[in-house]
C-alpha cells in the first residue's frame, strides 16, 4: 500500500495538491486554503506533471484535488493511473456544470468526493477536505482491521494444523518410550543371566539409570506437549503450567 503516512486533520495542516490547466482557478483556491485554512499547496497544471510528483518518495500528500476535463491526461485517466499505482491518498475530482456522468464515473473509480467549479468557494472545501480526510482514515482503519482479522485466522489454521500433527504424535511418541522402558526391562533380565555375578550390578546399575532418564524424557516430552496444547488453545491455565513445572521437576529429583 503506497500510502502517505497516516496523519489527522484535526491537529496539522495537510498537504494539498491541485492539479488543474487553468492557472486562475487553481491559484484563488490555493490562496484560500494556504491562507484560511493553513494547508500547504503544491499547484500541477497538467496531468504528467502530476504523475512524476507522485512517482516521487520524497513528495508526501494527503488530498489530491484535480480537474477533469486537461489536455492530453484527463482527470479520470489520472485517476485512473493512480489506482494502477496503489497510490493510496484520496482524490477529489473537480468538474464543470453538465459533467455529472464524469462525476459518477469518479466515484466509481474510487474517487473519494467530486465537486462542481462553480460551487466551490471557502465553506465548501474545508468540509470536503475534513470529510474526505475522515473518510480516509476510516477507510485505512477498516483496511488494518481487516488485515488484523486476516492475520488471526491465519494463525489459528497454522495452530490448528500443528494441534494435528501433535495429536498423531504423542501416542507415537508414548509407545516409542513405553516400548524402550519394555525392551530394557526384558532385554536386562536375559542379559543378566548369563553374565558373570561380578558383572551383574555394574549392569544393574547402567539399567537403572537409563530407566531414569527414560522416564524423564517421557515426562518433559509429556509436559512440552501438554503446555503447548494450553498455549494454543487460547485460555492458558497458571495452575495447569505450575502443575507441568512441579510434574517434571519431581521427576529429575527421583
Amino acid at each position: 500500500m503506497n500510502d502517505n503516512n497516516h496523519r489527522s486533520v484535526t491537529d496539522q495542516s495537510l498537504h494539498i495538491l491541485i492539479v488543474d490547466d487553468d492557472d486562475f482557478f487553481a491559484d484563488v483556491v490555493a490562496r484560500q486554503l494556504a491562507e484560511e485554512l493553513h494547508h500547504t499547496v503544491t499547484i500541477v497544471t497538467n496531468g504528467r506533471d502530476a504523475q512524476n510528483l507522485l512517482s516521487s518518495a520524497e513528495n508526501h500528500f494527503d488530498i489530491i484535488f484535480t480537474d477533469y476535463d486537461m489536455p492530453n491526461i484527463t482527470g479520470l485517466e489520472l485517476l485512473r493511473w493512480i489506482n494502477e499505482q496503489k497510490i493510496e491518498t484520496p482524490v477529489v475530482m473537480l468538474t464543470a456544470a453538465g459533467n455529472e456522468s464524469v462525476a459518477v464515473e469518479a466515484m466509481r473509480m474510487g474517487a473519494y468526493d467530486y465537486v462542481r467549479k462553480e460551487q466551490l468557494d471557502l465553506n465548501h472545501l474545508g468540509i470536503i477536505i475534513n470529510a474526505t480526510r475522515e473518510r480516509y482514515e476510516l477507510r485505512i482503519s477498516r483496511a488494518l482491521e481487516e488485515e488484523r482479522m486476516r492475520e488471526i485466522a491465519l494463525n489459528a489454521l497454522a495452530t490448528d494444523k500443528v494441534r494435528d500433527v501433535l495429536n498423531a504424535l504423542t501416542p507415537m511418541l508414548n509407545d516409542a518410550l513405553a516400548n524402550i522402558h519394555s525392551e530394557l526391562e526384558v532385554a536386562g533380565e536375559k542379559i543378566l543371566k548369563d553374565l558373570p555375578e561380578k558383572n551383574k550390578n555394574e549392569l544393574k546399575d547402567l539399567l537403572k539409570r537409563i530407566q531414569k532418564e527414560t522416564a524423564s524424557l517421557e515426562t518433559s516430552v509429556k509436559g512440552l506437549l501438554g503446555l503447548y496444547r494450553i498455549l494454543y488453545a487460547h485460555h492458558a491455565e497458571v495452575n495447569e503450567i505450575d502443575r507441568l513445572k512441579s510434574e517434571i521437576e519431581g521427576k529429575r529429583e527421583n
